[in-house]
C-alpha cells in the first residue's frame, strides 16, 4: 500500500464546493497535482475513440457533452489503455440521469464493459440509500459506503485510485470505496488493464477536468500469439490453421491447435470472434492428447442463447448467458490444482471441481462444419498459491 498516496492539493480541490461555471472554469486546465496529464484538451476528442460518431457526443466550452440521444456509441473510450493510475473527473447531469465512468474497459465490441472491467456508477439519486446500483457503486458488485452525490444540475467530482489490488474512490471528497480486488471473488479476475470510458446511457451528462496520473504497472503476461505465425503451437487433425491479417484463423476441417509449452496453473485470456452461429468449438485445458483432451470451455453458441432467451423471456435466470451480439468475446480460464473458473464476456459461466489430473497443455478445437474460428489475442499468466 506504500503507493496509495492522496495528494494534498488534489484533496483540497476535490473537497471544494461546486462553484458557478464562470469561476470554476479557472481550474479547467489546472492539474490536480504533480504527475497528472490531461485526458481531455478542452477542444476536441484527440486521444478518444468515439466511433461510430452518431452525433450524441460533442466537445465544446471545455466540456465533453453527451446529449442523451440513444444512438451509438454507447461508450466513448480513451485510445490508450491504462493499468494502475489516479483519475480525476468532474461531471454534471440532468434529472433522471443514468451514466458512469468505466475503468479497464476491453477493446471495442468485446463484451459488456461493466462486467469485463468495471463501472463507477453515476445516477441521479442524491440523498437515497445505497445499493449496488447507486451513485458511487462499483456497479452491480459493491455498494458505496455512503451516497455523496449532489443533486442534478450541480458539478460533482470523482477521484479513482487504482493500484492493484487496491481500489479507492472518492466522490466529492468523501471516501466511498476502499476495496482489495484480489480478495473479491468477482473482481479478482476482472481486467486489470484497459480503456477509460464515459457512457451514453440515453441521459444528458457533461464531463470536464479529466486528469490521470499513471502508476507503475504490475501485471505480467506471456503473449502466446505473435501476430505473424504459429510459432509455439502444434497442429493435429485436418483443420486448416493459419495466420491471416494478424489473426489465427481456422475455416476448414476438424482439429486442434495446441500450445507446446505446458501451463499447469494459469489464467488464460483469449479474444475470439463471435460468429453469431452454432458451434461445437471449444477451448480445452489440461489437454494431453486428442484421446485425453482434459476439460473444456465451450465456445459461445448464439442460436442456443437465443433459444434459451425465448424460453425464459423476462424470467431468464442469472445462470443463463445472454445472447451476445458483440463482434468479439473475451474468454477467460483460470485453473489451479483441482479448481477452475470460466468467464465469457465477463460472465462467470462455470466453476468446476476437477476430478482428475490429466495433461498440462491448452488447446483450441475447431469442429467440422463450424463457422470460421478467428482468434486475435492469446495470453497467459501463472497463478500462484493453492487453488483459485
Amino acid at each position: 500500500m506504500k503507493r496509495l498516496v492522496w495528494l494534498g492539493l488534489a484533496a483540497t480541490l476535490c473537497c471544494q464546493p461546486a462553484k458557478e461555471n464562470k469561476e470554476s472554469t479557472r481550474f479547467m486546465f489546472q492539474s490536480p497535482g504533480d504527475g497528472f496529464t490531461a485526458l481531455f484538451n478542452g477542444r476536441d476528442f484527440h486521444g478518444w475513440n468515439i466511433q461510430p460518431d452518431s452525433g450524441a457526443w460533442t466537445a465544446e466550452s471545455g466540456e465533453i457533452r453527451c446529449s442523451g440521444r440513444n444512438v451509438p456509441p454507447y461508450l466513448i473510450r480513451t485510445e490508450r489503455e491504462y493499468e494502475n493510475f489516479e483519475l480525476f473527473a468532474e461531471f454534471k447531469f440532468d434529472q433522471g440521469c443514468n451514466s458512469g465512468i468505466f475503468i479497464h474497459a476491453p477493446i471495442p465490441g468485446a463484451g459488456r464493459e461493466s462486467r469485463v472491467g468495471f463501472e463507477v456508477q453515476i445516477i441521479d439519486d442524491a440523498g437515497s440509500s445505497v445499493h449496488k446500483g447507486s451513485s458511487g457503486a462499483i456497479y452491480d458488485v459493491i455498494a458505496p459506503k455512503v451516497n455523496a452525490m449532489r443533486p442534478a444540475g450541480e458539478w460533482n467530482q470523482y477521484r479513482v485510485l487504482f493500484d492493484w489490488p487496491w481500489c479507492k474512490i472518492w466522490l466529492n471528497g468523501i471516501l466511498i470505496q476502499d476495496q482489495d480486488f484480489s480478495a473479491h471473488p468477482i473482481l479478482k479476475y476482472r481486467l486489470r488493464r484497459g480503456h477509460i470510458g464515459l457512457s451514453n446511457h440515453a441521459s444528458p451528462v457533461q464531463y470536464r477536468n479529466l486528469w490521470i496520473k499513471e502508476l507503475p504497472d504490475q501485471e505480467q503476461w506471456t503473449e502466446l500469439f505473435n501476430g505473424r505465425d504459429l510459432q509455439g503451437w502444434e497442429q493435429k487433425g485436418s483443420a486448416n490453421w493459419r495466420v491471416q491479417d494478424g489473426r489465427i484463423v481456422a475455416d476448414q476441417g476438424e482439429g486442434w491447435l495446441i500450445m507446446k509449452n505446458p501451463y499447469p496453473h494459469f489464467h488464460l485470456q483469449a479474444y475470439i470472434a463471435n460468429p453469431l452461429a452454432a458451434t461445437k468449438g471449444r477451448i480445452c485445458y489440461r489437454w494431453r492428447d486428442s484421446q485425453h483432451p482434459g476439460y473444456n470451455a465451450e465456445l459461445f453458441n448464439y442460436p442456443l442463447a437465443v433459444e434459451m432467451k425465448k424460453r425464459y423471456g423476462s424470467q431468464t435466470p442469472e445462470s443463463i448467458v445472454p445472447a451476445f451480439e458483440y463482434p468479439w468475446l473475451l474468454y477467460q480460464i483460470m485453473s489451479a490444482n483441482r479448481e477452475a473458473e470460466i468467464r465469457v464476456a465477463g460472465y462467470i459461466v462455470a466453476n468446476q471441481k476437477l476430478l482428475q489430473e490429466t495433461g498440462d497443455h491448452i488447446a483450441f478445437y475447431r469442429a467440422a462444419g463450424d463457422a470460421p474460428l478467428v482468434i486475435r489475442t492469446v495470453r497467459v499468466q501463472p497463478l500462484s498459491g493453492n487453488g483459485l
